[in-house]
């Protein structure tokens, strides 16, 4: 009988970057051990980005540095994360060959992430495993789990809030953690996680104590999942050759905003993490001459996005999503959480922004629309000359003005509001003042069983990266515009703003919003 052995490393905290570096160390090295490591840690503050997220949509880079928070870059894929002394973290190493066929993604997180939920119930802590890769108890997260295969190993690491965390600082590094729409309501993302130390309170269990024993419930129950025998090694410091650094693309570290004038670029929020398009046309937009991919997602081969960004170098527009559909027809594709048609949605998206500059708007401005497409329809002009309700949210209106919680407007030509307003009734639509986000959700419902056929609306792009299955499930096709200024995630005041209680003023582009409104049919 075959003994898979398992080194078992018990470590400290450590600087982030001193953390990842031996991550890396163990999945370089993991096939030519031709053993297994499993190690428990802990990071000194750091922002850790997924394998293919692009800072400027996932972390406040500025803030980190002034903070003194190194910004690390996992192998895994996935979204990124605030780490700090107050969360276990562990990394397991395989040879890919011990796991037989069963090494696609979906089958080996449910199988990871079900080691730590037995570990977890073993202590009566009552955990579960939600798709794609969270850890949850009492449907609040818990942690969350992170794969990378290699063609000769894996690695998977999981995260696990074991102390209150610290959420004010969460959510200024973070740019925006994904809340969740639980059965009862708008769950905020100060109300989305629950750490062991606060289960006695919440779901009267007790605390697990003592991290030595969830390490050893966690070292069971991998042993027990994979087949291991472990062998126990205090610590790592009989070093690990460190690899170089995997090739980023450029692209990645990058402000996508600063070339938001002279590319074309569109977001697809999927229930396994969202996805960033930059196309970079060459002068008039027959050939694109180079492509940006990038996501909060778990992919394999790891280097997927990057592989599909170079299938679209100095391709024709048209002849795109042909080359993404014969590239991911190999069967070594795979997907966690979202489908191949998302990243065609994606592509269109973003392709659609030069037919968008027909509105009159410049590429700037056209990147600016948030497209929502329903049931075939997914062309801008073709969704507005369908169009016949407006929505405008509260936020845009002015501090001072008495209508800023109430729908309506008296149109007293002080704000772009009032204009929009004007402009809707022109061509006899009917035009609401969202006043909070269960307000959003009624009229979304209302006006599918009205059976409207598309409508126009104003949001911020966090809103509707957070909000999009409210979008999707009212099955509308709509062109939403991005709203500038005082916004409640950059403020981190989205508890309010969802209670229709937020304070500061955004805007409303009235250049974009006017030229929108054009291809709106006026009433005859």
């Amino acid at each position: 009988m075959t003994v898979r052995t398992c080194r078992v490393l018990r470590e400290g905290t450590a600087p982030g970057p001193r953390q990842v570096n031996v991550d890396r160390a163990m999945l370089a090295t993991c096939a030519s051990r031709g053993s297994a490591t499993l190690r428990f840690h802990r990071y000194r503050p750091t922002a850790s980005l997924g394998r293919d997220e692009a800072v400027c949509h996932a972390v406040r880079a500025d803030y980190c540095r002034e903070a003194g928070i190194p910004l690390v870059r996992r192998p895994t894929g996935g979204g990124a994360l605030y780490l700090d002394p107050g969360q276990l973290c562990l990394s397991l190493t395989l040879p890919r060959a011990w796991l037989g066929g069963a090494d696609d993604l979906v089958r080996l997180m449910a199988r990871c992430n079900g080691a730590v939920v037995d570990a977890l119930r073993g202590m009566g802590i009552p955990a579960e495993a939600v798709q794609p890769n969270d850890l949850e108890s009492g449907g609040r997260k818990l942690g969350a789990g992170f794969l990378c295969l290699e063609a000769d190993a894996v690695l998977y690491q999981a995260v696990l809030l074991m102390a209150p965390v610290d959420m004010e600082t969460l959510l200024t590094v973070l740019r925006a953690p994904r809340e969740k729409l639980s059965p009862v309501g708008v769950q905020s993302a100060r109300e989305r996680f629950i750490t062991l130390t606060e289960l006695d309170e919440y779901l009267g269990v007790p605390a697990p104590g003592a991290g030595d024993r969830l390490e050893d419930a966690l070292q069971a129950a991998f042993c027990e999942a994979f087949g291991l025998t472990a062998s126990q090694d205090e610590g790592a410091e009989q070093a690990l050759p460190i690899p170089p650094p995997a090739p980023v693309a450029d692209e990645l570290e990058q402000d996508w905003n600063a070339v938001r004038d002279r590319t074309w670029q569109a977001f697809e929020p999927t229930p396994g993490g969202v996805l960033h398009l930059r196309l970079d046309p060459d002068v008039d937009g027959t050939r694109i001459r180079h492509a940006t991919l990038a996501g909060a997602v778990h992919v394999t081969p790891p280097t997927l996005l990057a592989d599909l960004a170079r299938e679209l170098t100095v391709a024709a527009p048209g002849a795109a999503e042909a080359r993404w559909r014969r590239y991911l027809a190999d069967g070594e594709v795979q997907l966690l959480g979202f489908e191949a048609g998302d990243l065609y949605r994606l592509l269109r998206r973003a392709l659609h922004r030069d037919d968008e500059r027909r509105l009159g708007l410049d590429t700037e401005q056209a990147n600016t629309l948030m497209v929502h497409p329903a049931g075939g329809t997914d062309a801008a002009h073709e969704i507005l000359e369908r169009a016949t309700v407006m929505l405008v949210p509260y936020c845009a209106k002015p501090a001072w003005c008495k209508w800023r919680h109430r729908d309506g407007c008296p149109e007293c030509g002080q704000c772009e509001v009032g204009d929009a307003y004007r402009l809707a009734r022109e061509r006899g639509m009917r035009v609401v003042t969202i006043t909070r986000f269960e307000h959003l959700r009624e009229e979304l419902d209302q006006m599918r069983r009205d059976g409207q056929p598309a409508y126009v609306g104003m949001c911020c792009g966090n809103f509707y990266l957070k909000r999009a299955q409210a979008f999707r499930d009212a099955g509308i096709p709509a062109v939403l515009m991005d709203i500038s200024g005082a916004n409640c995630y950059e403020l981190r005041q989205e508890d309010q703003a969802y209670a229709g209680q937020f304070t500061a003023e955004a805007r409303l582009n009235g250049e974009v919003v006017e030229q929108v409104m054009r291809w709106v049919p006026r009433v005859r």
